[in-house]
């Protein structure tokens, strides 16, 4: 049973929202122009896309394509996690140019991470699509059929897909199907989803004044410069919000993690409050932003956008910093592979001079 505190938590998280709502609410007039992008970018980053994920295959092998997915997890390593960066950025990227190569590349790569067992990918970068849609037509159009429709299609496909997507694996379509006509595995999608699972986290926690050492706190620092941790021999129990072992013993299968569970667990009471107030004002940020930057920045931004909007619950802080330098610093690279093809294919932007004729 949930306890009283649980409740009060998503209370405040949900009075935090309303308040900053009214504190800051963009003009529904206004609205971001289209992100716009070169045919020589597109080309790169759908390439580099193809590229990694032929490496990831070559790193995890078979694996990848094990129903079980504690052996799919096993089998990853860094080429995986470069390629499911660089195939949401590839997706978003071809949706908001609306060309054929990175749309079919990004689509293509985010529908077989899906396939392996990812629904986090496409969840994240169809939140992404529909916050850009949004800043291009005003947010007083929020509630159209073009953004509704595509949202529900989104959230029910995730829910859904969980519960079929071992049969799928396995080439059972017939018994998939025969699945999706049984109106319990509705109910199970619901009953059993990550929402629920992240809710007990924060509750058992919370139930056991669940607490972890300050020193923690150094994982997440290092975690903001990657590949700093690997230069640092921490202790595992130090690293994140290690929490499993000891209040869900037993369990065969990893579970996700819980932001506000992460923040009392470092700071108490005080640490849910500082959560909400800080989580707020970086949404608000980024509704800023959307609409004061320009060029090729709004692609990663979008996309953290989206891991800031809803991903973040069901993560500790530093997978969650994880989670945001694999898209900003994957794009960062593919930016400054672009402009180096685009020098040496004469691709690059010129400056416009002004001429202006001879004074009299």
């Amino acid at each position: 049973p949930l306890i009283p505190e649980t409740y009060w938590v998503f209370c405040a998280a949900l009075v935090g929202n309303i308040v900053f709502s009214i504190i800051y609410r963009p003009n529904s007039h206004i609205v971001a122009k289209p992100i716009e992008t070169s045919a020589t970018f597109d080309l790169v980053l759908s390439f580099a896309t193809i590229v990694s994920l032929a490496l990831a295959f070559a790193e995890s092998g078979s694996a990848l394509l094990d129903p079980d997915k504690n052996n799919v997890l096993a089998s990853q390593g860094r080429f995986w996690i470069l390629f499911s960066a660089l195939s949401q950025i590839c997706a978003f990227v071809g949706v908001a140019s609306r060309r054929t190569i990175p749309l079919i590349c990004g689509l293509g790569t985010v529908a077989f991470a899906v396939f392996v067992g990812f629904r986090s990918y496409l969840a994240v970068t169809g939140v992404a699509m529909i916050l850009y849609y949004v800043s291009i037509i005003g947010t007083k159009r929020i509630f159209s059929l073009k953004t509704v429709v595509p949202a529900i299609i989104l959230i029910f496909f995730v829910f859904i897909y969980k519960q079929v997507y071992i049969d799928i694996k396995y080439g059972e379509y017939a018994r998939a199907l025969t699945r999706l006509s049984d109106p319990e595995v509705y109910v199970g999608s619901i009953k059993n989803s990550e929402p629920f699972a992240t809710q007990a986290i924060l509750n058992t926690v919370l139930m056991y004044d669940y607490r972890v050492p300050f020193e923690s706190l150094i994982s997440v620092l290092l975690s903001l410069v990657p590949f700093l941790s690997i230069f640092f021999d921490l202790d595992p129990r130090l690293v994140g919000f290690n929490f499993q072992e000891i209040l869900f013993p037993g369990l065969e299968y990893g579970l996700a993690s819980n932001i506000y569970a992460n923040f009392y667990g470092l700071f108490g009471m005080v640490g849910i409050f500082l959560w909400i107030i800080l989580h707020n004002a970086i949404l608000m940020w980024f509704s800023k932003a959307i609409y004061r930057w320009s060029g090729y920045k709004r692609i990663p931004l979008f996309l953290c956008g989206s891991l800031m909007c809803f991903y973040v619950i069901r993560s500790d802080l530093v997978y969650n910093i994880s989670s945001f330098n694999r898209i900003i610093y994957t794009f960062l690279g593919i930016f400054i592979a672009y402009r180096l093809v685009a020098i040496v294919t004469d691709d690059a932007p010129r400056a416009r001079i002004r001429v202006r004729g001879p004074q009299s």
